[in-house]
């Protein structure tokens, strides 16, 4: 189980571009614009709800629902802010933070 604390803290440590989280695939860095998948289990559909849960708020999930795709800013720890984009893929959630 992959926790976005942890995922969130790697992102801003390595000054990467961007996390992508996509179920059936690891979690990728992006680092200067090349990916790379970080070693770990593939996100689960579950893992990405629990992961998606711990970074919005219900009227983000809401309009996840409705429309298919939400984006916010998500403020980490006080330190940093993250533009989250959120989308459905096949009834699944895909995250690119």
């Amino acid at each position: 189980m992959y926790s976005i604390d942890d995922l969130l803290h790697l992102l801003h440590s390595d000054g990467a571009d961007a996390l992508r989280l996509h179920v059936g695939q690891p979690p990728v860095i992006v680092l200067e614009g090349e990916p790379q998948p970080l070693e770990g289990p593939a996100i689960t559909t579950e893992d990405a709800t629990l992961l998606l849960q711990s970074v919005t708020n219900t009227r983000q999930r809401r309009e996840l629902r409705e429309h298919g795709l939400v984006e916010f800013v998500y403020r980490f720890r006080g330190r940093a802010s993250f533009v989250v984009h959120a989308r459905m893929e096949e009834e699944q959630v895909a995250m690119e933070i």
